[in-house]
Parts: structure tokens; C-alpha cells; sequence
């Protein structure tokens, strides 16, 4: 197996002059991320995980907590709670 970078322009892959590839050679196409740009630990994770096939899709997470609803809960606060059962 060969290793070959190109560049995409109007939707066809360009090589660099000194690749040759045979008519009807099969190859697979891997989309690399922009250079200088660099994916989180977490990211890089669930990539690979996405090519093992241990998952089917990365759902990317656009709720912040900030968005979130808090949920409601009778009685007093978990703090002072804490605190009673510590002593």
C-alpha cells in the first residue's frame, strides 16, 4: 500500500506530477483536517473509534450548559444537605 497527498480542485484530486496511477487501480480517499488546525484529544477519540466502526456517527453537541434547562428540586439546596449528614 502507497501513500499519496493531493489537493482537491473543482472536485478532482490533483497529484503532485511524479504519481502514476494505473487505470482502474482502487484507492481510498482520506479527508485530512486544514493544516495548522488540530482536533481536541476527545475528538481525535471518537475519529478513530468512527474508523474501527465502533460508531456509526460523531454527533457533534451544540447545546452548551448554558442552554440547558435546570431542572427544579423540592427541598433545600444539595449543599446544606451535604453538610447536615456530615456532621
Amino acid at each position: 500500500m502507497s501513500i499519496y497527498y493531493g489537493m482537491v480542485k473543482h472536485n478532482t484530486v490533483i497529484f503532485p506530477d511524479l504519481v502514476q496511477l494505473t487505470e482502474g487501480l482502487r484507492v481510498q480517499v482520506k479527508l485530512l483536517p486544514p493544516q495548522g488546525w488540530s482536533e481536541s484529544s476527545e475528538e481525535q477519540f471518537e475519529r478513530q473509534l468512527l474508523e474501527l466502526g465502533l460508531l456509526t456517527e460523531i454527533k457533534s453537541d451544540t447545546t452548551s450548559f448554558a442552554e440547558r434547562d435546570l431542572a427544579q428540586i423540592a427541598g433545600k439546596p444539595l449543599s446544606e444537605f451535604i453538610l447536615e449528614e456530615r456532621r
